[in-house]
């Protein structure tokens, strides 16, 4: 089964969202503590939380000034967005422009999904077999170690991308999601546990993105068609056909 403890709301409640949060409306750097007070989280999640924030850019660390002697306290304050900075465009970049493949055929970002993959894969043990609550376990895994804080729903044909670590990229330029949505197209191939992306819908509520999958155990839902004006001679046809 799915990771339940990765079950949390997406749009509105994560743990990195609630750490990033609560920096971004303090008026003053925070310490560990303080965040653990006000976040009810464990210390050593919100340092992670607080680590990966960093290297984002999104949040910086400064010491505490202090006038008598002792060690001073690392604090936390948010980085302006005008002079945030973020690795992972790099990495985006790259992505967006390597010629590798993994297979003949393939884009840059399929291939790196297929790179993904295999790592996880091998990560879990390399395992003989994988079911498809199994694929989507090491989908959101792998996703962390792009930036991303993955969340599923219980049915589990849905992810969950809030606080995208390339949004600023992103609203600039969506090739950055084309290359996400063959990252995780290449990812579940290389998995084949028999589940597919159907599509990566953006932005459908502030910076949430959410893929909808296709699993081999799960029917997908029907999806309405447009309501259309019948003709004349549908018209007449049912008229013939309802009994009196």
């Amino acid at each position: 089964m799915a990771k339940t403890s990765k079950r949390d709301d997406p749009a509105t409640d994560t743990p990195r969202r609630r750490v990033l949060d609560y920096v971004v409306d303090s008026p003053d750097p925070l310490t560990v503590a303080q965040i653990v007070e006000a976040t009810e989280l464990h210390a050593n999640t919100v340092r992670s939380h607080l680590a990966l924030l960093v290297d984002m850019g999104r949040v910086e660390s400064v010491s505490e000034h202090r006038t008598v002697p002792g060690r001073p306290k690392l604090l936390y304050r948010a980085v302006p967005e005008v002079t945030a900075h973020d690795p992972y465009r790099t990495l985006a970049a790259e992505l967006a422009a390597g010629p590798d493949a993994g297979r003949p055929g393939d884009t840059p970002g399929l291939a790196a999904g297929r790179r993904l993959a295999r790592a996880q894969r091998e990560k879990a043990g390399n395992p003989t077999t994988v079911t498809p609550d199994e694929s989507i376990d090491l989908a959101i895994d792998g996703l962390e170690v792009l930036g991303f804080e993955a969340t599923t729903d219980p049915l589990g044909d849905r992810l969950y991308l809030p606080m995208c670590p390339f949004l600023e990229m992103a609203r600039k330029d969506r090739s950055i999601c084309r290359v996400h949505h063959e990252m995780l197209t290449g990812f579940f191939g290389e998995i084949d546990a028999g589940v597919q992306v159907r599509q990566l819908d953006i932005f459908i509520k502030g910076d949430l993105c959410v893929v909808q999958l296709d699993r081999p155990d799960i029917r997908p839902a029907p999806v309405p068609a447009p309501e259309q004006v019948p003709t004349t001679e549908q018209e007449q046809s049912r008229e013939h056909h309802e009994p009196h």
